[in-house]
């Protein structure tokens, strides 16, 4: 956890909070900063604009959008990071922070290849037989270049941007007290914030590492190295680093282009060919190797001139673990059997909801929903919106599932509206069976359940070893009075910071009574020396000490102002 005093003591970080400040204020939600506990960082004359909004605009979405691309790359991602939660958000939020983007300028090709020659130690000219100076494309994190190897194989070299790991670290730590402030007002608490700023930081930190795109693209280029309809392009690790990524570069139509073509260039059968490989090799990513493309999109899938299907930029990725892979293929069952209170049960199960939930509605609400949508026609169903309406029921039960579950239903979503849009007639549902019940009998395997039990065996057999000496040591605390409890106050670091200036401005108002006072005295005995004052004859030293209170008091005035509270 952040604390204020930490915050305070970085003076770029101080100044980010002020400006976070004033644009919330400057957007309208100065309601925000006011319970945000922030409203001292604005500059005097924004506190009175602040205090006339007190109540939650109806077009808070779009307000929330602007201030976070005002507010730069990091507030951005994590925008579009919270447009993936719809068990968090409700509809109207997702669908405005999606839409939210913020424009970065390329940086300067000097400082490209300063950065790779400082990375692989030696000079592009010495790593590259060609290296174009124009990016292919520009992002907040890096940009990315073309180039040739020596060895005659074309590339892409993906460049960190200077300075930028500091900037996000900055704003990371803001957004974690932010986010323990916001922790303890009602209204935002179902948001769970500190939880979202925590997977947030974890993500954007290993986005920041190329070197972990690179391992995930590894992967999944080992995964698909033997397939001859789908690639993926294979990384050159002798010129890689934690700032700096090449890869194979693939040549290809964007799907995005390959979808808009007329019936004579795209054929049906090509189309449908095309739709199958792509549903086939997600659906295997999902069931079967336990890590998937969590940003599918038309933009990062090509139809390259072979007809076969590549993906690229795998920036974001999803994990399932055993578990989650095990309530996935029940899921999926239930559903292909129509058993839809059965797929209820297991998404409660799948989900975190609070102790006090009513399973039997929650369960009836979510079956009711499923065979609904069951008995539409496939091309009918918009799948985002279905499965905006089942976190709609998680959220209205003040549930959360997890992450990699969220990431998986939103791939699964954009995957499905592709194979929509290419108008391929194919029923992803009848795909997804067949890898949902091969999954099942995977994990009813006797090795598999033979491997369950041996992990089993070896934890308890730790529990019984260490279960004595823990409570050996624990009555002997207890006979000793030795046993202590910590209790750990959370969320008191603004109130003791408050609590501290109010005894300086305190402290600082005795003294400027005692000063005044003091000064009062002096003029009236005519200690010291004397100066004519408008034909008055007056100490000096009195007249010192006016001067020095009237700034005391400016100053104080001031500090109250402020606060934002008189």
């Amino acid at each position: 956890m952040v604390k204020v005093s930490e915050i305070l003591q970085a003076p770029r970080r101080t100044k980010r909070v002020a400006t976070i400040a004033k644009v919330l204020a400057s957007e309208g939600l100065g309601y925000i900063v006011a319970r945000l506990g922030i409203g001292h960082y604005l500059p005097p004359w924004a506190r009175f604009a602040r205090g006339k909004m007190s109540e939650k605009p109806p077009d808070m979405p779009e307000r929330l959008a602007n201030v976070l691309e005002e507010l730069g790359p990091t507030a951005v991602k994590f925008g579009q990071m919270l447009s993936t939660r719809p068990d968090l958000l409700p509809p109207e939020y997702l669908k405005t922070l999606q839409r939210i983007c913020h424009d970065v300028a390329p940086f300067s090709s000097p400082e490209a290849k300063g950065i790779i020659e400082h990375e692989l130690h030696g000079e592009v000219g010495e790593l590259f037989a060609e290296f174009e100076d124009e990016p292919l494309a520009s992002g907040s994190i890096a940009q990315v270049h073309r180039a040739r190897l020596k060895s005659g194989e074309e590339v892409v070299v993906k460049v960190r941007r200077p300075g930028i790991s500091k900037i996000i670290e900055d704003d990371i730590a803001i957004m974690h007290y932010l986010a323990e402030q916001a922790a303890r007002l009602e209204e935002f608490r179902p948001l769970r914030i500190p939880m979202l700023v925590e997977e947030f930081a974890e993500g954007v930190r290993r986005e920041l590492n190329l070197l972990s795109e690179a391992a995930d693209t590894h992967k999944f280029q080992v995964a698909f190295g033997d397939d001859r309809s789908f690639v993926v392009p294979e990384v050159h690790w002798d010129f890689c680093s934690p700032a700096v990524l090449t890869m194979q570069y693939l040549k290809g139509t964007f799907l995005s282009e390959f979808s808009e073509l007329d019936e004579e260039k795209a054929p049906l059968e090509l189309r449908k060919k095309v739709s199958m490989v792509i549903m086939d090799r997600f659906l295997k990513q999902y069931f079967e190797l336990g890590f998937f493309h969590a940003d599918p999109h038309t933009g990062n899938i090509l139809l390259m001139e072979d007809n076969r299907i590549a993906l690229i930029d795998l920036g974001l990725t999803g994990r399932i673990g055993d578990s989650l892979q095990s309530q996935l293929g029940a899921f999926a069952i239930a559903i292909g059997r129509r058993q839809f209170e059965m797929a209820g049960h297991v998404l409660a199960e799948t989900g975190a909801f609070p102790a006090d939930l009513d399973e039997d509605e929650f369960v009836a609400e979510t079956a009711a929903l499923l065979e609904r949508h069951y008995h539409v026609p496939f091309e009918r169903i918009d799948m985002q919106q279905a499965f905006q309406e089942v976190m709609r029921i998680v959220r209205k039960h003040n549930g959360m599932m997890p992450r990699n579950f969220v990431l998986l239903g939103k791939s699964l979503v954009t995957v499905g509206g592709m194979i929509n849009q290419l108008s391929a007639g194919i029923n992803t549902a009848d795909l997804i069976v067949p890898y949902a019940k091969d999954l099942v009998r995977q994990k009813l395997k006797p090795s598999t359940i033979s491997k369950r039990v041996t992990e089993q065996a070896y934890e308890f057999s730790m529990l019984m070893r260490t279960m004595p000496r823990d409570l050996r040591q624990l009555v002997g605390k207890l006979k000793s009075g030795a046993l202590e409890f910590a209790i750990n106050h959370r969320g008191l670091e603004r109130y003791l910071l408050d609590l501290d200036r109010t005894g300086n401005r305190l402290a600082l108002s005795i003294m400027l009574a005692a000063i005044l006072i003091s000064s009062t005295t002096i003029l009236t005995a005519e200690l010291g020396p004397v100066i004519p004052v408008f034909g008055w004859e007056a100490s000096a030293l009195g007249l010192m000490g006016y001067a020095f209170g009237f700034v005391l008091g400016i100053w104080l005035v001031i500090g109250i102002f402020r606060s934002g509270t008189i």
